[in-house]
């Protein structure tokens, strides 16, 4: 499973989303992966992601423009996971 975090380089809240979202794949054992929307604009609309930071799970996005805590982050994918 990969866990995604859609960021964009002006957003303030991208660095503090990319480390928990970093930090919670590494826990978890989970591939980890930063998609710039300005770079890869496909890939954000084919998630349907218009706003950062959005995170996601394979093809479940979790969150869209806001940071999760890591507990919070934890507990969604665990769900998925099941």
């Amino acid at each position: 499973m990969k866990l995604i975090v859609f960021t964009k380089k002006d957003c303030p809240n991208c660095p503090y989303a990319k480390k928990i979202a970093k930090d919670v794949a590494e826990e978890l054992g989970l591939e980890f992966e930063e998609i710039d929307v300005e770079k890869d604009l496909i890939t954000a609309l084919q998630y349907n992601v218009a706003s950062t930071p959005s995170i996601a799970l394979d093809e479940d996005v979790l969150f869209r423009g806001e940071v999760p805590t890591k507990d919070i982050l934890k507990e969604e994918i665990r769900k998925i996971m099941k």
